[in-house]
């Protein structure tokens, strides 16, 4: 099965999450670690609110129901294993982590709640900078440069 993507507006509230491509620079990590000696600060600023579940037509029902009922907007994506939605603050994400598990309960979607810092790819290929899949170990310098300040630099345009 494909992703699926899914949106909620709630009217008025904050964009709670962010778009899984949004101001992401996957293709330029390698070469940026292998010359600063860290991970991108962007990279390290990014979450992943996780609900493993039973996919099925009732659930993903129950699901879509329960997502209209959010005080916050959201985006993300599912597919028949997972749910995800991905954010750019820990202390976001936890705070809809804990509206989420009242409203699953309430609307009786099946599936378990976790959350790690995002991009198990860089976990598996640098695992240095990792404490644990909710802990990053980051590399302390006198001065970090963003991935955008790094592009800046090497006068790469990206779109």
């Amino acid at each position: 099965m494909d992703w699926k993507p899914f949106e909620h507006e709630a009217p008025g509230a904050e964009l709670f999450t962010k778009d899984e491509a949004d101001e992401c620079y996957y293709e330029f990590v390698p070469d940026f670690v292998e010359e600063t000696g860290y991970l991108p600060i962007e990279c390290r600023e990014c979450y992943k609110a996780l609900i493993f579940w039973t996919y099925n037509k009732g659930n993903v029902t129950r699901f879509r129901r329960m997502l209209k009922s959010l005080p916050v907007s959201i985006h993300g994506k599912y597919d028949e294993n997972v749910v995800v939605f991905y954010f750019k603050a820990r202390d976001k994400m936890i705070y809809f982590l804990d509206i989420l598990k009242g409203e699953m309960a309430e609307f009786g979607v099946e599936g378990r709640i976790q959350w790690r810092v995002s991009g198990r790819y860089w976990h598996n290929r640098y695992p240095q900078f990792f404490k644990s899949t909710k802990e990053l170990n980051p590399v302390q310098t006198d001065r970090e440069i963003t991935m955008k300040e790094w592009l800046k630099r090497k006068r790469i345009e990206t779109t």
